[in-house]
C-alpha cells in the first residue's frame, strides 16, 4: 500500500486550506510529513479514524540546534547573525542550472528580496529569498544535498 501522488497533493491542499503548518499521517507502516511556514505553534496528527488526534509540538532540540550554530558563527564585530532557513523539504541547490555562478557566496551582500538559493520540491524550484539585509558569513548547506523544514542555510550578518 503507497500514498499516490494525487493523495499527496490533497494532503498539501489540505494544509494551505486549514493554514497548517505541520501535517503527519500514518496509514499501517506507512507515514506522511509535512511542514511548512515559520510558525511555532503546535499542529493536528491525523491517523486513521479509530485512532485518537491530538495536538504534537514542534521538536525543541532543532531550534537549539540552530540557535548554537549563530552563536557559534557571530562575528566578532559583535552584530547580529540570522538564519536564512528552508521553509520546505527538498534539495538544495546555490544556483539556478548547473552552469550559472552561485546566487551568493560568502562575504556577498544579500538584501531582502534577494535569491539566495533553490530547494526544489516535488520537481517543483522554489527560490528562497534573503528575508533579511547584510551580509553572507556562512553556507550551512552542501550544494545539491537534501534539506529538512526550517534547516538553516545560511548565516547573515545584518546591517
Amino acid at each position: 500500500m503507497s500514498l499516490q501522488l494525487d493523495t499527496i497533493e490533497k494532503l498539501i491542499q489540505f494544509m494551505e486550506k486549514h493554514d497548517l503548518a505541520e501535517l503527519a499521517v500514518r496509514q499501517g507502516e506507512l507515514e506522511f510529513k509535512a511542514r511548512r511556514g515559520e510558525r511555532k505553534e503546535p499542529s493536528i496528527v491525523f491517523q486513521p479514524a479509530h485512532a485518537i488526534t491530538h495536538p504534537v509540538a514542534a521538536a525543541p532540540a532543532a531550534a537549539g540546534t540552530h540557535a548554537a550554530a549563530a552563536e557559534a558563527a557571530k562575528p566578532a564585530s559583535g552584530k547580529a547573525v540570522k538564519e536564512i532557513c528552508s521553509p520546505i523539504v527538498g534539495t538544495f541547490y546555490r544556483k539556478p542550472n548547473p552552469t550559472s555562478p552561485p546566487y551568493k557566496e560568502v562575504g556577498d551582500h544579500v538584501d531582502k528580496d534577494d535569491v539566495v538559493c533553490i530547494v526544489e520540491a516535488m520537481k517543483v524550484m522554489n527560490e528562497i529569498k534573503a528575508d533579511c539585509s547584510g551580509k553572507v558569513v556562512k553556507i550551512l548547506v552542501e550544494d545539491a544535498k537534501p534539506v529538512e523544514f526550517g534547516q538553516a542555510l545560511f548565516l547573515v550578518e545584518l546591517g
